[in-house]
């Protein structure tokens, strides 16, 4: 029976799928059993080793948390801390109940001794908790050191005995799995590799069978090719080769007879093409010429017939349209002229039927390749005419034009939009609200303009440097496009500053709640460099046409509120209003005035006394500003003091007020020959500068004022903002041997750990608790508390705003060091301060009470500052 190559090419291919085919399902087998016992070995092993390892984990919190009690000094933190304690007590009762039930199955005696640990453990927790909500502390921390440190060190020595017991059985039973899985992996690799070794035999044979008869055609056809010799050739077998071969010797016979024809037709051939070659080659130099210029023309060039179809296309045209030109020349016109799904669908059509019907066509379009890449080009079409003037060709050209659009398109973009976030620029933003305003108009709706300004910011870009500032901004940009509409607008108009404008509000209420909205997502911390800030937004809200018609005049309200919201405490939004602007107008021209005044002399300092509580003896004064205008007259300091701070002029008012101090300090150590302290108030702004130390170095220097007695207040305020800059300024001043004040205390961010970190000598009881000390026994507890706390860290007790004889008593019977108010003297120029100083000087006294700083003059026998 006759059987095809084919067939039997075949036959061998279903033996050998058939082979690796059970292979596959053999080795799947064994390898998914062996897979099934080692995971169900390690599952057995793994989940008591998880249920030890959180058993210790819950033991060891319980006990940090019985340890951490006695230093809960504030009694509500304390009574939450119990209440932790409560609740993870029954957390760990919970987890050890069913452990214990599996455990005593396993290993009875352990499960004995643990739960006799932790039922002795617990009694000790629950006394400890209630001897410390009884407040007796000291006796539950003598439990906690002894009885339920060895009850818990037991329930610890159990656990780690279970762990080790449990590694060792899960090490055990690891092992055995993997052994029984490498053995049966070696035996599917055995199996495997015989049954492959068995079918490559058989696929060997058969390949040198077939080789060998067709090596014996190729022989022949190439002796053929070469023209060598003809003889035939016998193949053996009944397949396909076989007849091949019969074939072929057909072939060389006839290829014989041809050569004899081809031989003598080639020879008339040659003289033809001689002559004919003759006629062509001037009009082939001219051809050669027209079409290299046409080949290495920059611009695509596609000629096709007046029945629109193409009969070349040059590089250029390929390279432009991205499609092959085997493409392109087997097709009509109207498909090699389309550019693929452009977006320009008007442009797209009229190109379409000029190009269907031939018409000349000029114009530019965006376009897309095959393989998805869009690109703007350039297309002109236009038709070839003959020697009679018929149109006999078409012509179109496409020039890759997109370089030059996205050149425009990046003028304009930076025109309009910032480079770093890509949102609208001022101008376009401005564009945008002249568009909603018109909108609001024509719809009797309200248009909202949102001014956003980042708190933190400065604080970041100044710390961690502009990378990180840039990070900021672009973050806080994606946050707010986010929580608009998209029909809203978004724009950066220059630093941290952005700019939102809402239109089509039916109401003021919708734009309170965008402002919410915004705040809101500024709460989740930002993510910098593997690290997290804290950024809040200050809104300030202006509404068209409530708060002006013009978008200049909106952008400066909004603005305005803006400032408002900063003052407020920041991270909030406020609307504007008429209050807004006149004290926006009158805080410019407080600044105008204030620009110049210094170099006027229009400022000049008070000094208000300083005395001691006990006996009521002058130790120093405090240096106040006061601003005298020739036509406002008495400036209170409260009024231009915060726009001396806001402007900037503080910082050369306050180093005026540093020299004037000191140098007034001089004239009255020269005149009267005593010791006196002069307090000085030096702003935030001041700290801010780099120059602060070296002003106070200068005026202690200039004026030979021993440093002791020249004292520098601080407000609480400035301890928060840059600690670490501000400790090492105020270092650096005590380093001088300048005293340091902390005023204003109580007022803002009291806390232990302000008065421990920074080199304070005084602090300054606020005015606001003085005041009402007659009254209101809560003020009396926290001025007591306050005078406690100082002496136990050594520092001298100043009390301001003392205005009454029965404040004084008190203050007096508390042991405070010294006492400032119109009860002990109102502020004074120098020359009225210095004759009520002589008036009131004892007969024989040189000056004020003798001695160093204020605490050195006050509390001579202090005890030591807790550092």
């Amino acid at each position: 029976m006759r059987r095809s190559l084919l067939a039997r090419l075949l036959a061998m291919f279903a033996l050998g799928g058939v082979l690796v085919v059970a292979l596959l399902v053999l080795g799947g087998s064994v390898l998914r059993d062996a897979d099934r016992r080692l995971e169900d070995a390690v599952f057995r092993q793994i989940r008591p080793l998880a249920a030890i390892h959180r058993l210790q984990a819950r033991s060891n919190d319980l006990r940090t948390m019985e340890l951490e009690f006695p230093h809960t000094h504030d009694f509500f933190a304390l009574v939450q801390h119990l209440a932790r304690m409560e609740q993870e007590i029954q957390a760990l009762d919970r987890e050890l109940g069913p452990y214990l039930e599996f455990l005593s199955i396993e290993r009875p005696e352990d499960a004995r001794r643990l739960d006799e640990h932790w039922t002795r453990y617990r009694a000790d927790l629950e006394e400890i908790i209630r001897l410390a909500r009884s407040m007796e502390i000291d006796a539950a921390e003598e439990i906690s050191h002894v009885r339920s440190r060895n009850a818990h060190r037991a329930i610890s020595t159990v656990l780690r005995d279970l762990v080790t017991v449990t590694e060792q059985a899960a090490d055990e039973a690891y092992r055995q799995a993997q052994s029984e899985q490498a053995r049966q992996a070696r035996l599917f690799l055995v199996l495997a590799f015989g049954g492959l070794l068995a079918l490559t035999a058989v696929l060997l044979l058969f390949a040198r069978s077939l080789a060998a008869r067709i090596r014996k055609l190729r022989n022949a056809a190439t002796v053929l090719a070469a023209g060598e010799g003809r003889q035939p050739i016998d193949i053996a077998g009944d397949d396909e080769i076989a007849d091949l071969g019969v074939a072929f010797n057909a072939m060389q016979d006839k290829v014989v007879a041809r050569e004899d024809q081809l031989r003598a037709a080639q020879e008339e051939l040659e003289s033809r093409v001689a002559a004919r070659t003759q006629a062509l080659a001037a009009a082939n130099a001219r051809l050669w010429l027209l079409s290299q210029a046409v080949e290495q023309s920059p611009v695509g060039v596609l000629i096709a017939t007046i029945e629109r179809r193409v009969e070349y296309v040059n590089p250029a045209y390929v390279r432009v349209t991205g499609r092959p030109a085997e493409s392109l020349l087997s097709s009509e016109l109207a498909t090699a002229g389309e550019g693929g799904n452009g977006p320009d669908a008007e442009v797209d059509a009229a190109l379409r039927t000029a190009l269907t019907s031939g018409q000349p066509w000029d114009g530019e379009r965006r376009s897309r390749r095959p393989d998805g890449s869009a690109y703007w080009e350039h297309l002109r079409l236009a038709t070839v005419r003959d020697q009679q003037g018929k149109p006999a060709h078409l012509l179109l050209m496409r020039e890759d034009i997109s370089e030059r659009k996205e050149q425009e398109e990046r003028v304009a973009f930076q025109a309009y939009y910032d480079s770093l976030t890509g949102l609208p620029n001022r101008s376009l933003a401005l564009d945008r609200l002249q568009q909603a305003m018109g909108h609001a108009q024509r719809e009797r709706t309200k248009c909202a303009v949102l001014f956003i300004d980042l708190d933190n910011f400065k604080q970041i870009n100044d710390t961690l440097g502009h990378d990180a500032g840039d990070q900021l901004l672009c973050q806080a940009a994606d946050r707010l496009r986010a929580v608009v509409r998209a029909e809203d607008t978004v724009a950066r108009l220059g630093g941290d500053e952005f700019l939102v404008v809402l239109g089509g509000l039916p109401s003021a209420k919708d734009a309170e709640a965008a402002a919410a909205k915004i705040a809101r997502a500024f709460t989740p911390l930002f993510a910098i460099d593997g690290r997290e800030f804290s950024a809040s937004p200050s809104i300030g809200l202006s509404l068209f046409p409530d708060d002006g018609e013009e978008a200049a005049v909106l952008l400066r309200n909004a603005d305005l509120a803006m400032y408002e919201a900063k003052e407020a405490g920041r991270n909030t939004y406020r609307f504007f209003n008429q209050k807004i602007h006149d004290e926006s107008v009158a805080r410019l021209e407080m600044e105008r005035l204030l620009r110049g005044a210094l170099e006027r002399g229009e400022f000049s300092l008070h000094y208000q006394p300083l005395v001691t509580a006990a006996d009521g003896r002058l130790v120093g004064a405090e240096a106040l500003l006061r601003w005298h205008h020739p036509a406002l007259g008495h400036v209170p300091p409260d009024r231009f003091i915060p726009v001396a701070e806001q402007s900037g002029l503080i910082t050369g008012i306050g180093a005026w007020v540093l020299d004037e101090a000191c140098a007034q300090a001089a004239r009255w150590r020269a005149a009267c020959g005593g010791e006196f302290v002069i307090a000085v108030n030096v702003s935030p702004r001041q700290f801010a500068g780099a120059d602060l130390v070296a002003t106070v170095r200068e005026c202690i220097e200039t004026y030979a004022v021993p440093p002791q007695q020249l004292e520098i207040e601080v407000t609480e305020g400035l301890l928060i903002r840059n600690p670490s800059e501000v400790r090492e300024a105020m270092q650096a001043l005590s380093g001088l041997g300048a005293a340091l004040s902390l005023d204003d205390f109580g007022t803002g961010y009291s806390s232990l750990s302000y008065l421990r970190a920074f080199p304070f000598h005084t602090v300054k009881i606020d005015r606001s608790f003085i005041r009402d000390l007659s009254e209101d026994a809560e003020d009396r507890a926290l001025v007591v508390a306050a005078i406690s706390m100082a002496r136990a860290l050594g520092l001298c007790v100043i009390a301001e705003g003392v205005e009454t004889a029965a404040q004084r008593d008190f203050l007096a019977a508390h042991e405070a060091d010294v006492l400032q108010g119109y009860h002990v003297g109102r502020p004074l120029p120098a020359e009225a301060f210095e004759r009520m100083w002589i008036a009131a000087r004892p007969e024989g006294e040189e000056g004020p009470a003798a001695g160093g700083s204020l605490q050195d003059r006050a509390k001579p026998r202090l005890p030591e500052r807790l550092d």
